[in-house]
């Protein structure tokens, strides 16, 4: 088992330290399932984060979107391998609003060099937007 993986058996049980950036941006993971290329994960959007009443501010149900997709690349990669975000892709289908969400990932095509995601996110049981997101892979420089 990576050491990404191991996180991620600890961010699913809620053992692990929120770091200051999920925090601040709101990407607490409330719950999480994974599997080497897959996850599915629920985050809890705020009130606080629409651009109108009752309606999720884009930007951040894009970043829900790398959220899963990096936790994706962490069920995957060797712990030499650091990966990036290159390309993020959104297509808005319906409103997303605040409260409960699940997003649902899996890796769709990947090689040495990069790998696509495919994301798709949830709410009561509606898929509001779907993304594709490109991560570039690279190998630790010692």
């Amino acid at each position: 088992m990576t050491m990404r993986q191991k996180m991620l058996d600890q961010i699913a049980a809620g053992t692990i330290p929120i770091p200051a950036f999920v925090a601040r941006l709101s990407l607490q993971v409330v719950a999480m399932k994974w599997r080497a290329g897959a996850v599915v994960v629920n985050f809890h959007i705020p009130d606080d984060l629409c651009v109108e009443p009752n309606v999720a501010f884009g930007g951040h149900v894009s970043s829900i979107h790398d959220q899963a997709a990096g936790f994706v690349m962490y069920s995957l990669l060797e712990d030499d391998m650091m990966f990036a975000t290159t390309r993020l892709d959104v297509k808005y289908l319906a409103v997303t609003r605040p409260g409960d969400v699940c997003a649902e990932a899996k890796l769709d095509t990947m090689n040495e060099r990069s790998a696509d995601v495919r994301v798709s996110l949830l709410q009561g049981g509606k898929v509001t937007s779907e993304s594709l997101v490109t991560e570039a892979i690279r190998k630790v420089k010692k």
